[in-house]
Order: structure tokens, then C-alpha cells, then sequence
């Protein structure tokens, strides 16, 4: 390589060093002065509580009052809607602990399902409605006299306007909450959504209205043994196998769904079913919201 090469590098790499030394020097300078623009910018702003919200130039009052039309205003609707829930006591059942819940109620049959729970001193949990069984409340009170749970099960027990809105849902129940309260003298704390926690009328709303129940406190069952007892073709027979069979396969508590109504043939069921599962060591209890209740999977 001849000298005037060598010379030649020796200067293009002095000129990169220099040139580089004037770029980073640029480069703090203009972030010094944009830091001091910041700075003096940052000086002259007045700041919103921690607790304040804007949107855009909207100053929204802080959290915790409320607004005039609040995102989820439905969780302001009756204040008084709510219960208690101090955790669940799993040490109160075993696997081998079955209750029996009755929904619909009360109806022209429930008091032969009370003389046969009285008679084999078995409790039991009753979701009652409303609307359509007023005549009937001397049932109601019978049901809380004789130490069963009574819990609520809408008041009008009308799908498509229950679960037309988390409005709805809430407007209805409230009237079964003080139904309930108005005829036994105490507040229900549990509660069974018509057709289960999740169903073909509620499939887009469910999560939400989950949600609002679990939030004010009360505890909602599904059940994880049917009785199968609401299908026109059901015999005493085939109520009897129903429970005991899905009794016999729960590998945990068994909750059992049978609806209080006017057949016969439940009544004719309950006996029997409440013998064979005594003898194969099973214990009945009624609810509270201390046990730890079955829920349907929710799905994707």
C-alpha cells in the first residue's frame, strides 16, 4: 500500500472521530433543551386530584360519587339488594352430605313435599318465585317454620324479560327478596337463577350478571343431580333412579334439583328416595351460604 493510501485513511478516520464528537455534543444539547421546555411547561400545569378523571377537556368528579349516568349504573339500583357472605366452611359437608332443593314453589303440592320431609326429619332448601303463588304464602311461612332454607328464584320466573336486561334481572329479584322477607321475616341470602347460571337466554349476558349477584353478596346454586321430575314422562320410578343413581355417582356433595309443584309423582318419589339414600349412609342438609355451592363451567 503506497503512502499516499495510508495518508489518506489516517484523515477519513480523524474526520469520523471529529464528526462524531459534534453529533453526541448536538444531540445533549437538544436534549437539554428540551428537558429545560419540559420543565418550565411542567411548572406552569395544574394538576387533577389522584381521584380525577378527564376525558379529553372533561373533567369527571372524583371517584367514589356519583355520576349522573355511571358507566354500570345498575350497580346503584336498590342498595338494599345485598347480603352478607362471611366465606364458605367446607368442614360442614362431606361427600356423602345431599341436598335437596325444590324450585317453583310454593304450589298446591308443596305441603304434602313438608309433611314427608317433617315426617322423616329431613330439611331441605325451597327456591320460591312470586307472582304466581301469592295465594300461597302461608307455605312460605310453613317452609321457614320447619327450619327449611327458603331462597329466591326470581319473582315472575318470565325468561325472555329476565334476562333481557342486568336491569331486569336486578328489578325482578329485588321483588322475590321482598316477597321473601315480607312473608318468613328474614332475608334470603341464596338464590338459584331460572334455568341455571348459564342458559340459552342469558348466554351473552351471563358474566355480567354473575358478576352484580356475586358482588352484592349472595351465593347462587346450580345443581349437579336433576330429578328429572319436570319432563311429562316421568314416573315415580324414574324420579327415584334419577336422584339415588346421581347421588351414588357424586364424588362430592350432591345437590339435587326437584321442582315443587302439583304432581304426584314426586311426592310419591321423595319418600323413598330420602329411605334409600339413609340406609347407604347419606346425610341431608338445607343450604346457607357458607356451603360451597356447584356452578356450570362457563363456556369459551
Amino acid at each position: 500500500m503506497s503512502a499516499k493510501s495510508v495518508g489518506f485513511y489516517k484523515r477519513l478516520i480523524l474526520i469520523a472521530f471529529i464528526l462524531s464528537i459534534l453529533i453526541s455534543t448536538g444531540f445533549s444539547v437538544a436534549l437539554l433543551i428540551k428537558n429545560k421546555s419540559l420543565e418550565k411547561r411542567l411548572d406552569s400545569t395544574q394538576f387533577l386530584p389522584d381521584d380525577a378523571v378527564t376525558v379529553g377537556a372533561t373533567e369527571l368528579e372524583p371517584a367514589g360519587i356519583v355520576r349522573e349516568a355511571p358507566v354500570l349504573g345498575y350497580q346503584m339500583l336498590y342498595p338494599d339488594f345485598k347480603a352478607t357472605f362471611y366465606g364458605f366452611n367446607n368442614d360442614l359437608v362431606s361427600e356423602k352430605t345431599v341436598f335437596l332443593t325444590f324450585d317453583d314453589g310454593p304450589s298446591e303440592g308443596t305441603a304434602a313435599l313438608l309433611d314427608i320431609l317433617k315426617k322423616k326429619e329431613v330439611p331441605a332448601s325451597f327456591f320460591v318465585n312470586g307472582k304466581s303463588n301469592r295465594m300461597l304464602s302461608d307455605q312460605l311461612k310453613r317452609m321457614a317454620q320447619e327450619g327449611h332454607t327458603v331462597g329466591m328464584h326470581s319473582y315472575s320466573h318470565r325468561y325472555n324479560v329476565i334476562y333481557e336486561s342486568i336491569e331486569n334481572l336486578l328489578d325482578d329479584f329485588y321483588r322475590n327478596y321482598l316477597y321473601i322477607k315480607a312473608e318468613t321475616g328474614k332475608e334470603p341470602s341464596i338464590l338459584r337463577f331460572p334455568g341455571g347460571s348459564i342458559n340459552i337466554f342469558n348466554i351473552e349476558k351471563y358474566h355480567a350478571m354473575v358478576a352484580e349477584i356475586l358482588r352484592r353478596g349472595f351465593i347462587y346454586y346450580d345443581w349437579n343431580v336433576s330429578a328429572g321430575d319436570a319432563i311429562s314422562e316421568a314416573t315415580t320410578q324414574s324420579i327415584i333412579d334419577n336422584v339415588v343413581n346421581g347421588v351414588r355417582l357424586c364424588w362430592r356433595p350432591a345437590f339435587v334439583l326437584m321442582h315443587d309443584n302439583d304432581k304426584k309423582v314426586l311426592s310419591e318419589a321423595l319418600g323413598p328416595i330420602i329411605d334409600i339414600l339413609n340406609n347407604e349412609g347419606y346425610v341431608f342438609k338445607a343450604l346457607d351460604n357458607s356451603v360451597k355451592p356447584p356452578m356450570f363451567i362457563y363456556p369459551n
